[in-house]
């Protein structure tokens, strides 16, 4: 992997390698998802795509450190999101409750990283069924990228745990909401154990991002990488960082979803004091721990990046205070001409 050293190389590199082969993925799959016949399924497809595609865009710039394989891991990253925002606004959106359904849907999340897997029936369980071989496509297509990328086969059972522990996610957080408390408590009573430096919804927030999954393949195009790399880079991303990046999104929806009646990880904090501290400490471990990284200033520019990608969204406000506050406070940690380099272009980006 060549090196990245500071945020004008990384944003030049976007925009001149990244962005143009995301335009076009994103492209030919929004043409697809509006062909899909079910009109339930083709809303759900294009609603998902119209937005959430800041996600596709935040995941590719992992592809800028490796822009040599841009036409391999751009595409993997686009089809790999993209069946995640679909599956999401199914689950979240959509006609069902059944758990039954959502773990069908979501076998095709592991379908995808397995190359030569046997399609199935992910509807199974619903009965919006045709999509016109819109999910298959994407399953196939993620199938054929991964296998593209010379060391697969060595980070392919970490990405997997990192997708089962997504979709477990999903499953529990969308059935009926009289049930997703006990259902995530028991599930924290599996794996508190081994993560017992965390609260119960800061593990559901860590689950719940893909880009610990999108750093790994940029490993994997590197055929003499080596284990002790591709574990370093797990443990920095699951928790710390992939924690970051959600429990950012859950504070700028924070009163969103309380309007609306909705899960969110960041309001179990008992106040605005722990929700800050908490914070705060997710941006010192991610920072601490990308220093052992390969190419470390791309994983610190990485943590800069989510804070002020977030940290610019409309929602983040004098009106809303709750998340003003805290957001100041954030802010501070993320000091210097990157941070303020990457603040201008999410603000450009978002809005």
């Amino acid at each position: 992997m060549s090196e990245l050293r500071n945020p004008w190389q990384l944003l030049y590199r976007v925009y001149r390698h990244v962005q143009p082969v995301l335009e076009r993925e994103f492209a030919a799959w929004y043409k697809k998802a509006q062909a899909i016949p079910n009109p339930e399924l083709r809303k759900q497809a294009q609603d998902s795509m119209d937005s959430k595609k800041f996600h596709c865009q935040g995941g590719c710039v992992y592809a800028a450190q490796v822009v040599g394989h841009v036409e391999t891991i751009v595409p993997l990253i686009v089809a790999y999101q993209t069946i995640s925002d679909y599956l999401d606004n199914l689950c979240d959106r959509s006609t069902s409750l059944d758990p039954k359904d959502f773990r069908q849907l979501h076998i095709s999340m592991q379908d995808a990283l397995t190359p030569g897997a046997p399609l199935r029936d992910y509807y199974l369980y619903r009965e919006d069924k045709d999509d016109g071989g819109f999910l298959a496509n994407l399953v196939q297509t993620c199938q054929k990228y991964a296998a593209r990328l010379p060391a697969y086969d060595k980070v392919m059972t970490q990405v997997l745990e990192f997708s089962c522990l997504y979709s477990d996610l999903q499953v529990y957080k969308h059935i009926d909401p009289k049930l997703r408390e006990q259902e995530l408590f028991a599930w924290w009573d599996i794996h508190k154990e081994r993560y017992s430096y965390l609260q119960w919804q800061e593990f559901a927030a860590v689950t719940g991002s893909t880009i610990g999954i999108f750093a790994l393949f940029c490993m994997a195009t590197d055929l003499t990488v080596k284990e002790e790399q591709i574990e370093v880079v797990s443990e920095a991303y699951f928790p710390w960082m992939c924690g970051l990046h959600i429990l950012l999104d859950y504070l700028i929806d924070l009163e969103e979803d309380r309007l609306g009646g909705d899960l969110n990880f960041v309001s179990y904090y008992s106040s605005e004091d722990e929700a800050t501290e908490r914070l705060q400490f997710f941006i010192q471990q991610a920072k601490a721990s990308v220093r052992r990284l390969p190419n470390p200033a791309f994983h610190r520019m990485i943590v800069d990046g989510l804070v002020a990608f977030y940290l610019a969204d409309r929602k983040v406000n004098r009106s809303q205070p709750r998340i003003y506050t805290i957001a100041k406070q954030l802010l501070k940690q993320a000091k210097g001409l990157p941070s303020v380099l990457f603040y201008v272009n999410s603000l450009l980006v978002r809005r």
